[in-house]
């Protein structure tokens, strides 16, 4: 269903919007697939498509676990994570794709609500993708993956940003794109938009209270309209 007759329904007031990173600002994900199987190839033992996209809403130690159940790699896990995640970092970095409308979305929002980043990178990517996107100052907090103990779906990412701001999930709204973020943002009590454009795998986004195709149009006003 679609914004925002579809949240029409939803009456509690918001008080603050909590983002991911990873295919929600900016559309990495397929990059995190990448480069998981170029070194893997390289390595002699070539993850599939299928597998390698388990690391879309994780962390990346979490998507490295469940690849290493599957495959028999000739590195150390701890190693063979370094490499890949320098892979992702070089192939994304070079160029980097924002997701259309966010950079205004996050500028206006920021506005009259309090923001918070919650993502399963490391928090130094974050940081780059904020000042890449000249962003940082818009957001009070930003929760990388060492910040909290479990990865998407659990709910800590998000339930860590709103004890951090003050807030619960009552009052908030979650913007992600993930099957797991998804989870995660509902398991922490709130409100979720799932972003359409980067969902590259065809993942289940119905458990989000409605669907965006993009950042385009969307601000304080939108919100207000969309949620009363």
């Amino acid at each position: 269903m679609s914004l925002p007759e579809a949240s029409l329904i939803l009456s509690n007031m918001i008080r603050t919007i909590l983002f991911d990173l990873d295919g929600t600002l900016i559309d990495s994900e397929p990059v995190g697939v990448q480069a998981i199987m170029e070194c893997t190839k390289e390595w002699g033992v070539p993850v599939s498509y299928e597998d390698a996209s388990v690391v879309v809403g994780k962390k990346w130690d979490v998507a490295f676990d469940l690849v290493y159940d599957r495959y028999v790699m000739p590195l150390p896990k701890e190693e063979a994570s370094r490499r890949i995640v320098e892979r992702f970092k070089q192939l994304h970095r070079a160029h980097p794709s924002i997701v259309p409308g966010v950079v205004e979305a996050i500028r206006d929002l920021s506005r009259v609500y309090n923001l918070a980043l919650v993502t399963g990178s490391h928090r130094d990517d974050a940081l780059w993708a904020l000042k890449a996107l000249d962003v940082e100052a818009n957001f009070r907090f930003v929760f990388g993956a060492e910040d909290y103990p479990r990865s998407k779906p659990a709910p800590d990412g998000f339930l860590a940003a709103l004890a951090a701001l003050g807030s619960t999930g009552a009052d908030a709204l979650v913007f992600e794109d993930s099957v797991a973020g998804i989870a995660s943002a509902r398991a922490a009590g709130c409100r979720v938009v799932a972003v359409e454009c980067t969902n590259h795998f065809g993942h289940d986004q119905s458990g989000a209270d409605g669907r965006i195709r993009d950042f385009a149009g969307v601000g304080v006003e939108w919100v207000r309209k969309a949620f009363p």
